[in-house]
């Protein structure tokens, strides 16, 4: 056989291989797809408010909870966001999953919204990321000046809320985002241009017999004017918006990737 009727037969043998691994491996799952399909999300998600797909659909969202001002009886502000629906959800220990997005906010200065969070069936929440300029302590950490923080939450086993300052960015700066829950243990790492790569120790959550839930998406935060405090009222958060000057939200997730183990 001539070196040419070699290359050839190799050739086709290794067309034929690359097309047997392409055929066998699942839509969504880690064959090189820069995303996670429409069908995936809408298989395992519901929404909150306007739908954020990109048309034609490219693993780009934009949620817009000023643009949506959708209310829920025990929220603190309006919502946008996508959330695992109630079939799909399933308690701490069994609950596997990996979420990551290169995450744009176009936020006004002084504004303060959750980009992703865990959530307990009920009201409380046991990850939480926020993008938030206001005054808290950070790495920037003072309010209205338009330098955004972006800070993890985690409910520790003791029931605290553990924070990490994980970068800062401005208005209409993307950086990545990296969540994972791995049967009870919880953590997330940000990648900005200013501060490079950080991220949360691995952090075991409080126990809880309930069913978990993973959200992304804007859920801009709003309080008492006068005194601060949370309110479920949304009269109440357009006062607070209004005062602070919030008009307006958008928080664009590309490269969406949802993965379940």
């Amino acid at each position: 056989m001539s070196i040419t009727q070699r290359t050839l037969c190799l050739s086709i043998i290794c067309a034929g291989l690359l097309a047997t691994v392409a055929q066998a491996v699942p839509p969504g799952a880690s064959s090189g797809q820069e995303f996670t399909s429409r069908d995936a999300l809408d298989s395992l998600f519901e929404l909150e408010g306007r739908p954020p797909y990109s048309m034609p659909y490219d693993g780009t969202l934009n949620f817009s909870a000023m643009a949506s001002k959708h209310i829920t009886p025990n929220g603190h502000g309006y919502r946008n966001e996508l959330k695992i629906s109630d079939a799909n959800r399933l308690p701490i220990e069994q609950t596997r999953e990996h979420f990551s997005a290169l995450v744009t906010p176009t936020l006004p200065h002084g504004a303060r919204t959750i980009v992703a969070q865990y959530h307990v069936v009920g009201i409380e929440t046991i990850v939480k990321v926020y993008v938030q300029d206001i005054a808290e302590p950070a790495l920037d950490g003072k309010a209205g000046n338009g330098v955004f923080d972006v800070v993890a939450r985690i409910r520790d086993t003791s029931g605290r809320d553990v924070p990490t300052a994980l970068g800062t960015v401005r208005s209409g700066e993307q950086f990545a985002l990296d969540v994972r829950f791995d049967g009870g243990e919880a953590s997330v790492a940000v990648k900005s241009a200013k501060h490079g790569l950080l991220q949360t120790p691995r952090t075991r959550v409080k126990s809880d017999t309930r069913k978990i839930y993973f959200k992304f998406g804007d859920y801009l935060q709003a309080r008492e004017p006068d005194t601060g405090a949370m309110t479920t009222k949304p009269a109440v958060w357009d006062a607070y918006y209004q005062r602070h000057g919030i008009g307006d939200s958008l928080i664009s997730f590309k490269e969406t990737k949802f993965k379940r183990n």
